[in-house]
Order: C-alpha cells, then sequence, then structure tokens
C-alpha cells in the first residue's frame, strides 16, 4: 500500500508541476489561436490528478479527521476537502464544454480562456498538496 501511495503522490506532484509551469509558459509559446494542444493533453492527465485529490481529500483526509476536533489538521483537512470538490466542479464543467464546443453559444464559446486559469491554480495547489499528504504520511 505504502508503494502506491508512492506512484500517487509522484503522480499528483508530477501533474501539478506540469500545469504551473505551463501555465506561465503559455503566453510565451502560443501562437494566438483558438487551439491550445498542449492543454489538450495535459487535460486528460488533470482529470485523472482531479479525481485522484478528491479521493485523498475525502477517503485519507476527511474521514480521517475527528469531526469534533479544533486542531489543525482537522481545520485543514476540511479547507483541503472543500477546496477538491470546487476544483472537481470547476475542472470537469470547463472540461465538458471544451470537448462539446458545438454546445458553446455567444459568451460561452471563450468562457474557458476565463475560467481554466482559475482551475489550473487551484489544481496546481491542491495536488501539489494532496501529494504531501500522501508521501508524508505513513
Amino acid at each position: 500500500m505504502e508503494f502506491l501511495k508512492r506512484i500517487v503522490a509522484i503522480y499528483l506532484a508530477l501533474t501539478a508541476l506540469a500545469v504551473f509551469f505551463n501555465f506561465i509558459l503559455t503566453p510565451v509559446y502560443h501562437d494566438g489561436s483558438p487551439d491550445y494542444p498542449v492543454w489538450e493533453y495535459i487535460n486528460y492527465f488533470m482529470a485523472a490528478g482531479v479525481l485522484l485529490a478528491l479521493f485523498v481529500a475525502f477517503v485519507r483526509r476527511k474521514a480521517a479527521a475527528d469531526p469534533y476536533a479544533t486542531d489543525a489538521d482537522t481545520m485543514w483537512a476540511n479547507v483541503f476537502f472543500y477546496a477538491s470538490i470546487a476544483l472537481a466542479m470547476l475542472f470537469f464543467w470547463q472540461y465538458l464544454w471544451v470537448q462539446f464546443p458545438e454546445n458553446e453559444t455567444g459568451d460561452a464559446a471563450t468562457s474557458h480562456v476565463i475560467y481554466f486559469p482559475l482551475v489550473d491554480a487551484l489544481y496546481a495547489i491542491v495536488a501539489l498538496d494532496a501529494a504531501r499528504y500522501l508521501w508524508k504520511r505513513e
């Protein structure tokens, strides 16, 4: 089980770093077209990472925390849990819009340019925290 936790932690950390650096470098290399081919590939890995982070948030942290405790670990378990839920909602909402562009009309056609930066920043934070949590826990 320890080996699996390490593999998941490495996966989450690598995807978080890929999102972090690609987020920063996209304005440098992007050619101005409406397509973002690098992000299309990263999004597949992010989808799995979002589900893994949500699993870690609920099963590993929230369920293990004492619901009546007021210590810092319980507080951070709650913050991480709700941030993971928000991330999953925002990511999959945007991801499905991108997968079905024929359903986008008007301003919705460009909404992914507005919301994906928030999703990418939140993913980098949540995934790195999940990776750190899994790596440090015995």
